[in-house]
């Protein structure tokens, strides 16, 4: 096995910690114009909206406004302030990046996400990523999203391995799991449980689950598995 590569948010990047640590700045700095508004509540409406991501921003700000009774005229300032700040936010999952350290002294790493480019590539820059990782593909930048196998084969290209030499970590089982599988590569699904597909969700165990797909790989090229390590 030659190269790991990874999905972003939700498997290196926790977004939900950084989506609570930006709110709880945001809310202080909007506060005189979100009358009668409480930060958690705040916060949870955003969350709500939000759904994982999935959810373009301006229409997130337009239904959280309108939750609270308020002007909806407030939207564009409070959707510009999210993408100027949201990454200077960013957290890693703990341990991610010192396994991410420890895995590219033996693997070639990349990150494949979708998402907009500049966003990413500031929270990719926040996390120190580009220190670790050789290829960093985009979905706004490559005009290609997951769970299209040709995403994953370009990055297959930049990271110069072929899909069974590589494996693909990610939550999402559409987006990751499937997307992944259908162009060739290994999944591994992180802080899930997916049957049939191995499984982690602590940062610590995961050269340990790579070790063992190595060592299963070549006892049986045709007949592998991978155990689930928590």
């Amino acid at each position: 096995m030659k190269a790991i590569l990874f999905d972003l948010d939700g498997t290196i990047h926790d977004r939900h910690t950084t989506l609570q640590r930006f709110l709880a700045d945001q809310f202080q700095r909007f506060q005189s114009e979100l009358h009668g508004v409480e930060a958690d509540g705040f916060a949870k409406a955003f969350l709500e909206f939000d759904q994982n991501g999935y959810v373009e921003k301006p229409i997130v700000y337009r239904e959280l406004l309108s939750r609270f009774s308020l002007d909806t005229s407030l939207e564009p300032a409070l959707t510009a302030d999210y993408f100027e700040k949201v990454a200077q936010f960013a957290v890693a999952y703990p341990d991610a990046l010192e396994t991410l350290q420890e895995l590219s002294m033996s693997y070639t790493l990349g990150i494949v996400t979708n998402g907009p480019a500049l966003l990413q590539q500031q929270v990719i820059e926040q996390l120190g990523l580009y220190w670790h990782c050789q290829s960093m593909i985009i979905s706004e930048v490559v005009g290609l999203r997951k769970p299209d196998p040709a995403i994953f084969k370009m990055a297959l290209t930049e990271v110069e391995a072929d899909a069974s030499d590589a494996i693909f970590v990610g939550d999402h089982v559409d987006n990751d799991v499937v997307g992944s599988r259908n162009a060739g590569l290994q999944p591994v699904l992180f802080g899930g449980k997916l049957e049939g597909v191995p499984c982690f969700s602590d940062w610590r165990v995961l050269p340990a689950l790579i070790a063992n797909w190595n060592r299963s790989e070549r006892k049986n090229k045709t007949d592998y598995t991978i155990m689930d390590m928590d």
